[in-house]
């Protein structure tokens, strides 16, 4: 599935079906009839409304060993709500890449909210 509201069929990727409907619902609906496997690529946008949905099982970082600091322009989660995160799984490539995956559950309150 490719959801996109700019792109136009024929897509260039093979096994591929352009959605234009909400993304949220469509996914949920993917989910509720047993599709399997999913995973996002690529769409802070896409991944942000799928989170605050609740649809989101499994949550994959892979982390550079690099911090760019001075050439930086974005914070990726920017506008992403507070989420807890519990690690399910790790693996490291070349002793310096890893992937962590973790499940994520948002929270309700910012965390070490002293009001919760």
């Amino acid at each position: 599935m490719v959801f996109s509201a700019s792109l136009a069929e024929p897509l260039t990727w093979a096994n591929s079906t352009l959605v234009r409907d909400d993304a949220v619902e469509a996914v949920r609906a993917m989910k509720e009839g047993g599709s399997g496997l999913m995973s996002t690529i690529g769409s802070i946008s896409l991944c942000r409304s799928l989170l605050r949905a609740g649809l989101v099982d499994r949550f994959r970082v892979v982390m550079f060993p690099v911090i760019t600091g001075a050439t930086g322009a974005e914070r990726i989660y920017d506008g992403y709500p507070d989420v807890a995160l519990e690690m399910i799984d790790n693996r490291t490539f070349d002793g310096r890449i890893q992937l962590v995956e973790y499940r994520p559950s948002v929270l309700e309150h910012p965390p070490l909210d002293p009001t919760a």
